[in-house]
């Protein structure tokens, strides 16, 4: 069953997801490292090039190229889990290309898809283990997906506090106490909201008495009110 960390590190990408356990078997991998903004383009043709990547130090997003060749971010991994590489590049059409971008200095350990089969085979936890990162990938991409598609900047903001709350159970006086510190840069990133945009909101739902956000935090005060304001097509003036 997934946990609250599981929820919220799907939501919040500056939350790590557990420990894996493929941490154990690091040395027999590839070491690379990463200078914050270098990235991998490794695609794996055939079962013993790079394909899966545990990540001991830093962060990696997940980039599709875009036609100002900037990277859309559309999932994040930290220090402690992995990621797989792209696949006969199905990723990758023409130009527009699949990046993994460090946004950090980072280090990462690489298995071939022969290595990861052998040590499945030593140790079946890792099988279970790699289908468990396959679908938080695929849960991670999706939500921000559904969190930034077709959908004004408020109804971004509020969409994402709501599937924050129900990651949780709410205090006893009915608020929502939330671990969260990204910061407003990296929260108008992760919801594709400018930067402006992103602090009025913010400052127009703490007006409204709905939320209190700190550097660590993200108090919500009053989720029906949220709820209220997900329905209406322009809920909130700022």
């Amino acid at each position: 069953m997934a946990t609250e960390q599981d929820y919220r590190s799907i939501l919040i990408p500056t939350q790590p997801f557990r420990r894996l356990k493929i941490a154990e078997y690091k040395e027999l991998g590839r070491k690379k490292k990463l200078f914050k903004g270098e990235y991998i383009r490794t695609s794996a043709k055939t079962i013993d090039d790079p394909y899966y990547f545990y990540i001991d130090e830093g962060q990696i997003a997940a980039t599709f190229e875009q036609e100002s060749g900037g990277g859309m971010p559309l999932y994040w991994r930290n220090a402690g889990n992995a990621f797989s590489a792209e696949y006969n590049d199905y990723a990758s059409i023409g130009r527009y290309k699949a990046r993994f971008v460090a946004t950090q200095n980072t280090v990462l350990f690489a298995f071939t898809q022969r290595q990861l089969y052998e040590l499945a085979q030593q140790d079946p936890d890792l099988f279970y283990e790699f289908i468990d990162v396959c679908h938080l990938s695929f849960a991670q991409m999706g939500h921000r997906i559904s969190n930034t598609g077709h959908q004004s900047s408020t109804k971004r903001m509020i969409m994402w506090l709501q599937k924050l709350c129900a990651t949780q159970k709410p205090e006893p006086d009915g608020t929502f106490d939330i671990e969260c510190n990204l910061t407003l840069n990296q929260l108008s990133e992760l919801l594709a909201i400018h930067i402006t945009t992103c602090t009025k909101l913010i400052a127009a739902l703490e007006s409204e008495g709905v939320l209190k956000r700190t550097r660590s935090r993200i108090r919500v005060y009053d989720a029906e009110k949220l709820a209220r304001y997900g329905l209406e097509d322009n809920p909130i003036v700022y």
